[in-house]
């Protein structure tokens, strides 16, 4: 999985967004980081791209919750390679984000839950050429 980090800009000018934010998404990295054996600098980006065995495991076992941070989990425990590459993001232009002050505490211990669970559950195994299983909701 390639994963688009507003945060490894060349000239050292990624995307700032405000300190709370900011401190949050350090915690994650450094636990992710940690979990994964490398580097994590961006672990809430939701720019991803997989190859087909991210594909097939995805298929069969996607994070519905905080996927970002779990697909990170996810893929180090399959074995997958991860890397990061910089991108950049610009500040929203419309909209308001979810994740407002209130609410961040909120969010900072659901996404802390979900890293622990993912890293305690068990998980099937997927290997190349694997196909997902065919359920009533995903079937034509």
């Amino acid at each position: 999985m390639v994963t688009g980090s507003r945060f490894l800009k060349a000239d050292g000018d990624g995307y700032r967004s405000s300190a709370s934010r900011r401190l949050g998404i350090r915690i994650f990295a450094g636990i992710l980081s940690l979990i994964a054996g490398r580097r994590i600098t961006d672990p809430t980006s939701g720019l991803r791209m997989v190859d087909h065995r991210g594909i097939e495991l995805f298929a069969r076992d996607y994070p519905h919750d905080y996927p970002e941070v779990e697909a990170a989990v996810l893929l180090h425990f399959h074995q997958l390679r991860g890397a990061e590459i910089p991108v950049q993001m610009r500040p929203r232009t419309t909209g308001v984000s979810s994740i407002n002050p209130t609410r961040s505490v909120y969010y900072m211990v659901k996404v802390l839950l979900a890293i622990l669970v993912g890293v305690l559950r068990a998980r099937p195994n997927v290997e190349p050429g694997d196909r997902a299983p065919v359920t009533a909701e995903h079937s034509i």
